[in-house]
């Protein structure tokens, strides 16, 4: 019986439920099976909806809602807080658009992976979003640090179950900043180094999620 337990269950592994090693280089956090879902099933309030369907101004999701955006997959991943993008129609496509600094620990998420995913969060997440977009995920556990819920699309993507606004995108274009062609103010957000920029990501809308 036990043996047939033990087999039953590592099929179910393979099929697609997995531990969560989180984006800690020196540790990893182990996700109980029931904590990841697919958003797909329509759990936790989920459901989709389309990219027109939303009743908000991109403004007040970026620079005032703080989006949190989100790459990797189940076996590592990383997230921070953005205040730069849009949303909109890009070579007829609906389409986000986000800036992420090529110093930053999510920017190498976004260029080792094809997806990226952007979630918005009510306002009595501040805080955690605070911490989300202070800290490095090179130096801690930034999930462990808020207490939220990581899971993952049906592509893999990873989102989190607190927010209620998932947006899922695949991106198709990708360049850095000129920093030559900015304005004067724009070109004081920068260090000395000369290497440092945005990268920006252009990434056609796959899915949107709302929390019903």
């Amino acid at each position: 019986m036990k043996n047939n337990i033990l087999t039953v269950l590592i099929l179910t592994i393979m099929a697609g439920s997995a531990c969560v090693k989180h984006q800690k280089a020196d540790s990893q956090v182990v996700a109980a099976p029931d904590t990841i879902t697919n958003i797909a099933e329509g759990k936790k309030g989920f459901q989709k909806i389309g990219i027109r369907q939303l009743n908000i101004s991109p403004d007040s999701l970026f620079s005032a809602g703080w989006f949190v955006v989100s790459a990797g997959d189940s076996a590592q991943f990383n997230e921070m807080t953005i205040s730069w993008g849009a949303l909109g129609t890009v070579w007829g496509v609906p389409a986000a658009t986000i800036y992420i600094r090529n110093t930053r620990y999510t920017f190498e998420f976004l260029e080792r992976g094809k997806y990226f995913v952007l979630n918005a969060f009510p306002e009595q997440y501040r805080g955690a979003l605070e911490l989300i977009g202070s800290k490095s995920g090179r130096d801690i556990d930034k999930v462990a640090a808020t207490g939220l819920t990581p899971r993952f699309t049906e592509l893999g993507n990873p989102y989190f179950d607190e927010a209620w606004l998932v947006i899922e995108c695949e991106k198709i274009y990708r360049n850095d900043i000129d920093r030559n062609a900015l304005f004067e103010e724009g070109q004081k957000m920068y260090s000395a180094d000369p290497n440092e920029t945005h990268r920006m990501y252009i990434g056609k809308v796959l899915n949107v999620w709302e929390k019903k």
